[in-house]
């Protein structure tokens, strides 16, 4: 008779999980996470960090360090959420468009409540509705002024702590405002507006950790960074590297100003009501006159003058008189050389009335009746 096979027992391990460190016991030699939530979490914590590396190695991140060490401040971003930090990186994305990616500087993004103020009593915040894509030229020349709207923190809340010092490193300031908002937000806003590393962004890098400030040239590319073309950026890489110089070249359609400023009136008045109005006179009741010819329609000066000045918080009352000279100027015909004003109902005389009255009151058929009624509209279009 043969002996029974004495049955094998695995080996009892005691591991400690990965992600709560928690010892636990287990049999299985490649288990190493205590319980399926543990392991859920740790995945979530992997995708987390993946997110907010690619954070800091975008150039949107580094536009926005760019903008607190201007404030000289973290707290212009306080108050953000995902959904606010979605909508700011799609007021950074029109700007990147108008200026066709580095190929001009035509457009900045500009504040409604300045960052500094005269009164120096309180800092406009880097949210979408404190912000508006708009022409460089008038941004520069609208320096501080302020017409009382916008978002703004007072500068007795600021904290030392989130202060950013000038010249400060980009790279460590990035890493500090993923602190200051939050890696779960970061890594969700990431992931909603699907921010990736920029090759802009990879050249940027590279050269704030290679050039020296305490070498002037060098200073001064460190100084220039921000405004330069992804081209040049590339360029001065190479240059560094000893290497020739190459880029590539981006198709982009060139936006006018009247389509950058009508985009920025339909975002603001979300919020703001009141530039509906602006909204309904420069785009749709014009569009019916235009609506071959949108990319074409252009502003005047003034009028693009009227519209920044109502996007930084003017009254629609102030600019009443130059928006019912875009609606004639649109939308009024020319007879004889004098302008009929606009939506002015227009008579048309018949050429024979009596004899086309005759004709629909004529006991004729059916069929006459509908060549009676073409008749009736063919000298209709003629007399107009």
């Amino acid at each position: 008779m043969s002996k029974a096979t004495p049955a094998t027992h695995k080996a009892v391990r005691r591991p400690r999980c990965k992600h709560c460190q928690k010892q636990f016991r287990t049999t299985s030699i490649r288990k190493i996470y205590c319980t399926p939530q543990c392991q859920k979490d740790a995945t979530k914590k992997k995708r987390r960090v993946s997110r907010t590396d690619r954070a800091t190695q975008s150039a949107f991140f580094y536009h926005l360090a760019y903008e607190c060490e201007r404030a000289q401040t973290l707290q212009i971003l306080t108050g953000h959420t995902v959904e606010s930090l979605v909508a700011l990186y799609e007021v950074y994305k029109l700007k990147l468009r108008a200026n066709r990616y580095g190929e001009t500087k035509d457009y900045e993004i500009s504040h409604i409540h300045p960052v500094r103020s005269d009164s120096a009593e309180t800092i406009g915040l880097y949210h979408a509705s404190n912000l508006v894509v708009v022409p460089t030229k008038l941004n520069r020349e609208h320096g501080t002024t302020h017409y009382g709207q916008g978002l703004s923190i007072s500068c007795s809340a600021l904290v030392s702590k989130h202060s950013v010092e000038k010249g400060a490193p980009r790279k460590q300031t990035v890493q500090r405002i993923i602190a200051f908002l939050g890696a779960d937000v970061v890594a969700e806003t990431v992931k909603i507006a699907k921010i990736q590393p920029t090759q802009r962004h990879k050249v940027l890098s590279w050269l704030h950790d290679h050039l020296d400030p305490t070498v002037p040239e060098q200073r001064n590319y460190l100084d220039s960074l921000d405004d330069m073309s992804g081209k040049a950026l590339s360029a001065l890489k190479a240059k560094l590297e000893g290497k020739e110089g190459g880029g590539f070249q981006i198709k982009t359609s060139i936006l006018t100003s009247f389509q950058v400023l009508s985009q920025e009136v339909e975002r603001h008045a979300q919020h703001r009501p009141e530039l509906t109005e602006v909204l309904d006179i420069i785009c749709k009741r014009v569009s019916p006159f235009t609506a071959l010819h949108m990319s074409r329609t252009a502003l005047t000066e003034e009028e693009v003058q009227a519209v920044f000045d109502v996007l930084h918080g003017k009254p629609v009352e102030a600019i009443r008189h130059v928006l019912t000279e875009f609606i004639e100027r649109h939308t009024s015909t020319m007879d004889n050389g004098e302008r009929i004003p606009p939506y002015k109902p227009i008579m048309f005389k018949a050429r024979r009335p009596a004899k086309v009255v005759a004709v629909l009151q004529a006991p004729v058929s059916f069929a006459a009746e509908l060549d009676a009624g073409a008749v009736l509209r063919f000298c209709s279009h003629q007399s107009a």
